[in-house]
């Protein structure tokens, strides 16, 4: 009985997981959610293979979806990289009221030429909870993408994660969910780029997410938006080392989710 009462819960939450999976960091969320292509340590979550293009980093993201203290986040993301290929690591603790995900990820990203990378992680959940009423448990997923050049100014990136839905528990049988990932950015000008996606989530309809960075010396600015009702905007500051990223969405219904990145450049 436990253990059902577990994945009722469980399940009700990953249900709005799977709608839209929330922006892992305050870049992503700034552009509505649209990462397929960006360049950051938290492409190990959004698109592996972009670990590829990304130069090392050490990268800490504070997030809270609509001002609830029990729907905050915590994600340090690092990339390493080398001649031969770039290693990625996460690790992700995610509240849910009286249950917590824990998320550890390692990836790996190579270059496959001048125009294409390709990335795979492995990645393992850890669902716990302080009461004992509820059950805790862990299962293992993939994901996995692919990061085109299309030329100067045209990326493209696609992305799966979990698409083998991997078994949470077999009795009763709960599967966590697919996702599905395809995005582009667009150069307009030197300064000025677009980013869009679409994601597709398990029994879920497709949802579209898009955004645009505008760079100036050492600032960024964004602005995004998605299907799910969300509108964005975030403010970015960079130094040679040193950079710092904060958001704010706004959801119709929900209310605000404010984010910061705090990273360091290798």
């Amino acid at each position: 009985m436990r253990k059902l009462i577990f994945i009722l819960f469980y399940a009700t939450v990953h249900t709005a997981h799977a709608i839209l999976p929330p922006p892992n960091n305050a870049v992503s969320l700034s552009l509505g959610g649209a990462s397929a292509t960006y360049t950051n340590a938290f492409a190990i979550e959004n698109n592996v293979a972009a670990l590829a293009k990304t130069n090392g980093e050490l990268s800490l993201n504070a997030s809270n979806r609509f001002g609830l203290s029990e729907y905050s986040q915590l994600m340090l993301a690092g990339n390493f990289k080398s001649k031969v290929a770039s290693i990625g690591f996460a690790y992700r603790v995610t509240p849910f009221s009286a249950l917590t995900e824990h998320k550890a990820q390692l990836g790996i990203a190579k270059e496959l030429g001048e125009k294409v990378a390709a990335g795979v992680a492995i990645n393992y959940h850890y669902f716990a909870s302080p009461n004992a009423y509820y059950q805790n448990h862990s299962v293992l997923t993939f994901n996995a993408g692919i990061y085109y050049a299309v030329n100067d100014k045209l990326n493209a990136g696609f992305s799966i994660f979990n698409p083998n839905r991997s078994t949470l528990t077999s009795t009763p049988e709960e599967h966590l969910a697919a996702n599905f990932r395809i995005g582009l950015d667009y150069a307009l000008s030197d300064n000025l780029k677009l980013y869009s996606d679409l994601v597709q989530a398990s029994e879920q309809q497709p949802d579209f997410n898009a955004g645009m960075e505008l760079t100036k010396e050492h600032y960024h600015i964004r602005g995004g938006f998605g299907l799910n009702q969300l509108v964005a905007v975030g403010f970015g500051w960079q130094t040679q080392k040193l950079t710092l990223d904060v958001t704010a969405a706004y959801h119709n219904q929900l209310g605000f989710s404010p984010s910061l990145n705090v990273s360091h450049a290798f």
